[in-house]
């Protein structure tokens, strides 16, 4: 059974407590009055360091640049995929965008892929007649959408460069095949 101290027991009804992100504090001070001045002086250091750190969390780039390069390969002349990148400095995250053909009849989009690299690169892909344009550090791949949403760091961090490929999927139902459409490669600058 635990032992409360005679402040619990002293009959004296307890100052009233908001909710708050001190409550376990000021509790404390309810039950141990003497610790008053104390609790209070370390309720304003937690505050200010909280508001601190919320300030200095800041997105550690402000800006992003993109240019290409290679050449897009496609089955579906006239409508290449295409990459974009977008930097949302409030959310500290960058969408890189695999933008494709929709599709048409009895050919249907059915995925996107993201290659991102930290080198460009010119491996040929025979099997899909194209050529590999980054280096194929991180691949991904999502069914719907275009955007691919990266977290950024919040920390300092230098500036930094990477390369990036996009493909689209199609699946058609005249033949049953499965062909891809890559876009050209992408430098992607975040300063």
């Amino acid at each position: 059974m635990p032992v409360w101290p005679k402040a619990c027991n002293s009959g004296r009804t307890p100052r009233h407590v908001t909710f708050s992100l001190f409550a376990p504090i000021v509790a404390i001070v309810n039950i141990f009055p003497q610790w008053t001045a104390t609790m209070r002086t370390l309720q304003i250091l937690s505050a200010s360091l909280l508001l601190s750190t919320f300030a200095a969390a800041q997105c550690a780039f402000s800006s992003v640049s993109v240019s290409s390069y290679g050449q897009p390969c496609s089955v579906f002349t006239g409508n290449p995929t295409t990459i974009g990148a977008l930097l949302d400095v409030t959310n500290c995250s960058l969408g890189i965008e695999v933008h494709a053909f929709p599709g048409c009849c009895n050919t249907y989009l059915v995925g996107r892929v993201l290659v991102l690299g930290l080198q460009p690169n010119t491996q040929p892909l025979p099997q899909f007649n194209c050529t590999l344009l980054t280096s194929p550090d991180v691949v991904l791949f999502q069914t719907t959408g275009s955007a691919f949403p990266l977290s950024m760091p919040n920390a300092p961090f230098p500036a930094t460069t990477l390369f990036a490929q996009g493909a689209a999927i199609y699946f058609t139902t005249i033949g049953f095949s499965t062909d891809w459409a890559f876009s050209s490669g992408a430098q992607i600058t975040l300063q």
